[in-house]
Order: structure tokens, then C-alpha cells, then sequence
């Protein structure tokens, strides 16, 4: 009888060893989950403030043919080498915007990717807005597309 007896108790605090460990486990992983959630939204939230809005929806070296680009002072360039049309598709990452700014000016410079599927891809920018998708937004590094566009594309006028 007393055999049975401690069996029993051992086999009671086991069950609550089990129970309470699920609950520890559980608060743990929601807390746990909770800290890496809140950490994730701040580093998303400095990384923008720091180095502005990345544009989504950019073509891959792969499917562009060919470039135009047209600069208001300069005229119009016509891209197809494939050096070329790589330089141009890194240059539209230096297009990253701010969330918030003034958004002035008419653009200096168009810059058209001629997909291989036929459909064609317009960024438009001046020294510090940008034009993506029908909407104006402000450069978050300003000069900087311009500036690069008409170095390597474009002689400087004195």
C-alpha cells in the first residue's frame, strides 16, 4: 500500500512538473515573440529613416533590352550595351525616397527601360523629387541620380 502511495505522488508531481513547464514554455515563446516582433518594426523604422524608402517594382538586368535616357539640357541617349544597361539598373537604387518632404520642380532626367516583353519602365527625376508609378516623392540622397546620370551619359555645360 505504501508502494502504491508514493507511485502515485511521484506520478502527481510529474504531471505538475509537465503542466507547469508547458505554461513557462508557452509565456516564453509569446514573449520571446513579442521582443523580436517590436525589434524587427524599430530596425525597419531606423533603416528607412536612414537611408530612406527603397523603389519596389525595379527591372532586373535580364529583362531590359534596351535604355533611353533624355536629360532637359542635354537631349536624348540610347543604351544597349550590356555594361550599360547593368550601370543603369544599379543607378535607380540611388532613387531611394523619403516619406515625408517637399516634392518640387519638373524633371531634369527620364530614364526608360525597354523590357524584353515589350512593356516599358519610367523613373523621371530632378536634382530633389523624384517621379515613380504616377507619384512624386522626394529623393532621400539629393543630386546624387542626377549628378551620376549626367557624368557618365552626358558632357557638363560650363
Amino acid at each position: 500500500k505504501w508502494k502504491e502511495e508514493s507511485h502515485c505522488m511521484e506520478q502527481e508531481k510529474r504531471v505538475k512538473r509537465q503542466k507547469t513547464e508547458k505554461k513557462a514554455w508557452k509565456f516564453l515563446s509569446w514573449e520571446t515573440l513579442g521582443i523580436v516582433m517590436a525589434a524587427c518594426v524599430i530596425q525597419a523604422i531606423v533603416w528607412i529613416g536612414m537611408h530612406g524608402v527603397p523603389l519596389v517594382g525595379l527591372p532586373e538586368k535580364e529583362e531590359v533590352s534596351s535604355i533611353t535616357i533624355t536629360h532637359s539640357d542635354f537631349g536624348e541617349r540610347e543604351l544597349t550595351g550590356t555594361e550599360d544597361i547593368e550601370l543603369m539598373v544599379k543607378a535607380a537604387n540611388l532613387l531611394n525616397y523619403r516619406v515625408f518632404g517637399e516634392k518640387e520642380g519638373s524633371p531634369i532626367i527620364s530614364v526608360t527601360y525597354h523590357l524584353k516583353n515589350g512593356r516599358d519602365i519610367r523613373i523621371e527625376a530632378n536634382h530633389t523629387t523624384m517621379w515613380w508609378h504616377g507619384k512624386t516623392h522626394p529623393i532621400k540622397d539629393q543630386d546624387v541620380f542626377v549628378n551620376v546620370i549626367q557624368g557618365l551619359y552626358f558632357e557638363w555645360k560650363e
